[in-house]
């Protein structure tokens, strides 16, 4: 039987606590009017990840929003998973550099090699997902005061975990820089960014096309089996810490990064990419990568994107092991994975080529493509498991999120370098 919570009820505080739901009770409660049912467990998990801070910026979007995004040079700007500058212009091509950024700085603060290493897998899958092959990535970071032994293991941590992934994933790091202050002791922060480069007539969208329902495209997964690693990720990221808190918890929020199998898919991709150019069937897929939310918020955001819903079959779906719980299949974050939606006629061609020609099972145990899913025009993402009905809402629900106007003072702060000197590309600092 599928789980209901009611947000009315006398317990309902008590409800979100014991499951972990990352909803205040008035958001909950929102959502259930707009729905006009309780919600199922599954419903609740998924509206915690997507309204969260981390998936929706709904403190920070109204700031973000007031940076310039269009411009001479921009091909692609925010929206989808990178945006896209165009470098030159050679014969009626335009030439373009892919660009990602995003952080990891709670991971990488209670486990700092796995959270900084699954930072570099993430964002190397972002610019992948528009069609770029990566070039490079970069790396600002601002860490505590290494006098204290615990600060001093964290740093240690993310380097590490920067080069654990990005020496085997073969993607050079050509950038970034490093302040040590006791200002982020317990609050380090763990930037990423990735480069990769694309012609713009190769640029592969993260939302599927207005033909996509009346063709009726499908959805596929790719890559690692899906576990039960990262799970609740993007809701504990978008946390404070306290004294109180569930380390031990957070901590199995954190994904477990294989930065080998990840090669592979930078490689295989590639791969499919040319294939389908050669023969003129690039237009004939959409890609996400499944990071924040995992299989939930990639097919729900690729098909609200073009004005769609989805139908979901999770039992469809590759997993490492069974008895996970079906919401956590749904929303658990196992890294290396994407998800293409494509035309129905590419369907098996891309799983053929992920399963047979670059055989992902012997890179990974488990590892492969799914089928899962289907575009549906009137809007509404459905996503079962067996016989049960996990989710039967609004897609656009589930992706507009929420918007907060939170108070706040400015703060104006004195340079602390007055004069800044360069030497061979290099700041010099007195």
């Amino acid at each position: 039987m599928t789980l209901k919570l009611d947000w009315f009820a006398d317990n309902a505080l008590e409800l979100l606590a014991e499951h972990r739901i990352a909803l205040k009770l008035d958001e909950a409660q929102d959502l259930q009017k707009k729905l006009g049912r309780p919600m199922t467990l599954a419903e609740a998990t998924i509206f915690g990840i997507q309204l969260s801070e981390h998936c929706s910026y709904k403190s920070s979007r109204p700031h973000l929003s007031g940076f310039p995004t269009k411009g001479p040079t921009v091909e692609l700007g925010p929206a989808e998973d990178a945006g896209v500058l165009r470098v030159f212009e050679h014969e009626g091509e335009r030439y373009c550099i892919a660009v990602g950024h995003e952080s990891h700085n709670s991971p990488s603060r209670i486990v700092p090699f796995e959270g900084a290493a699954t930072g570099i897998g993430g964002i190397v899958r972002d610019i992948m997902c528009m069609g770029a092959r990566p070039v490079g990535v970069l790396d600002s970071l601002r860490l505590g005061d290494t006098i204290d032994p615990e600060q001093r293991n964290i740093a240690q941590g993310v380097v590490a975990g920067i080069a654990g992934y990005g020496n085997p994933l073969g993607v050079p790091n050509v950038g970034g820089d490093v302040w040590f202050d006791k200002a982020f002791n317990g609050n380090c922060l763990v930037n990423v960014t990735a480069l990769g480069s694309l012609r713009a007539s190769d640029l592969i969208h993260s939302y599927v096309p207005k033909e996509a329902a009346e063709e009726k495209w499908e959805l596929i997964i790719i890559g690692k089996p899906t576990d039960n690693s990262g799970f609740g990720g993007a809701s504990f990221s978008s946390e404070g810490f306290s004294e109180d808190d569930d380390l031990e918890f957070k901590k199995a929020a954190v994904q477990e990064p294989n930065p080998f199998l990840e090669r592979h898919l930078v490689a295989s991709i590639m791969d499919l990419i040319d294939s389908l150019k050669a023969t003129n069937e690039l237009h004939k897929i959409a890609c996400k990568d499944l990071g924040a939310g995992g299989v939930l918020c990639a097919t729900v955001e690729l098909c609200e994107g073009g004005g769609y819903g989805a139908d979901v079959k999770l039992d469809d779906l590759h997993v490492a092991k069974e008895g996970f719980l079906p919401h956590v299949i749904a929303c658990s974050e196992t890294q290396e994975r994407f998800c293409f939606a494509c035309h129905p006629s590419q369907t098996q061609r891309i799983i053929d080529h992920f399963e047979k020609k670059w055989e992902l099972g012997k890179v990974a145990a488990h590892a492969g493509a799914s089928k899962v899913g289907v575009v549906r025009a009137d809007g509404q993402y459905k996503v079962t498991y067996g016989d049960e009905l996990l989710c039967d809402a609004p897609a656009s629900l589930i992706t507009e999120g929420i918007i907060y106007d939170r108070p706040y003072t400015s703060k104006k702060l004195e340079p602390q370098q007055k004069e800044v000197k360069y030497e061979n590309g290099m700041v010099l600092f007195a």
